[in-house]
């Protein structure tokens, strides 16, 4: 089970749906609601279904490590394709309401995904996730990936990722881990406890409550201060995306507001930094006004718009690369 302390801090960061982002702290869906989804995302779905501008979407399920199943929906252009593809991955915990609704929904980023050509698939996590950060879920992303890879009207070799927050999060750790064309990272909140406690002390950024807990909660598990683990993360197997920045195999453009207390902008750049040092291609877009989720909704924000101009650029230049 996930720490208690994971599941707290929601109202105050406008939930949607009641799902959390990285153990259910953070809202899956974006801060302003979008419109309704084509079709009710609970509804069942049997082969492909029509949407209105011409696209065609499906319920495609995936076996996760272990044989789980996990929810996933696919939606692309109509035609046999073969499409490139992102891989989506929204924030918190399990949820295949928000799952099926990222890939239907009538909202930036998917809309010019779609408008691009680009095939999307929409992926869940595994139910019950064990731990705040769960290996598992690396290899069930890698699971889906392999499966969209698989099929007939999809570029095998033009596969993008996106994530929000704990989705952001999970796309630093893709990188070290599997072949793709891109990656963006939107807001990859607790990207790394350690700097999270430095933030935290330094006391110069806000921070949201549940980030203190979170270091609190990696205290109490591996049963030494923060501090002692930073000495030797390898006798407490800290894991981060931080430590696997030598691994990274593509390039990366990270989204994040100024503002946004679930994901500092300090650690950001600290994480910006180290990937430059290991020499690896990253970009980045920071909003002035850019509260957690402002990556995903609204057409007429700003921000979301120049978040989703940024995306689109990035990704549509790596498909485009020879």
């Amino acid at each position: 089970m996930r720490p208690k302390s994971w599941r707290r801090c929601g109202k105050s960061l406008g939930v949607v749906t009641g799902v959390f982002l990285v153990g259910q702290i953070f809202a899956a869906e974006p801060a302003s609601r979008p419109g309704p989804a084509t079709t009710p995302a609970s509804a069942p779905l049997e082969g492909w279904e029509s949407l209105p501008d011409g696209t065609q979407g499906q319920a495609m399920d995936f076996q996760g490590a272990g044989g789980v199943a996990i929810a996933g929906y696919l939606r692309k252009p109509a035609g046999p394709g073969p499409f490139p593809v992102v891989v989506m991955l929204h924030g918190g915990g399990p949820n295949k309401q928000a799952t099926y609704k990222l890939a239907q929904v009538a909202a930036l980023p998917t809309t010019e995904f779609i408008a691009n050509g680009w095939a999307l698939y929409s992926i869940d996590f595994r139910p019950n996730p064990p731990a705040i950060m769960d290996p598992l879920e690396w290899d069930d992303v890698a699971a889906a990936i392999a499966k969209a890879r698989a099929l007939p009207f999809i570029d095998p070799d033009r596969v993008a990722l996106v994530g929000g927050s704990h989705g952001g999060n999970v796309v630093s750790h893709m990188a070290s881990r599997v072949d793709a064309r891109c990656g963006v990272m939107c807001a990859p909140a607790l990207l790394d406890l350690l700097e999270v406690a430095k933030v935290i002390a330094e006391g110069k950024e806000a921070v949201n409550p549940a980030l203190p807990r979170a270091v609190a909660d990696l205290e109490q598990k591996d049963g030494a201060k923060i501090d002692e683990i930073a000495k030797n993360p390898e006798r407490y197997h800290y894991l981060s995306a931080f430590n696997e920045v030598d691994k990274v195999r593509f390039p990366l453009l990270i989204i994040n507001g100024r503002k946004d207390d679930a994901s500092p902008i300090p650690i950001i750049d600290a994480y910006v930094k180290k990937l430059q040092a290991a020499g690896k291609e990253v970009e980045t877009f920071y909003a002035e006004n850019g509260p957690h989720n402002f990556y995903f909704g609204s057409a007429t924000n700003p921000e979301t718009q120049e978040a989703c101009k940024r995306m689109v650029a990035f990704i549509g230049k790596h498909f485009n690369a020879k």
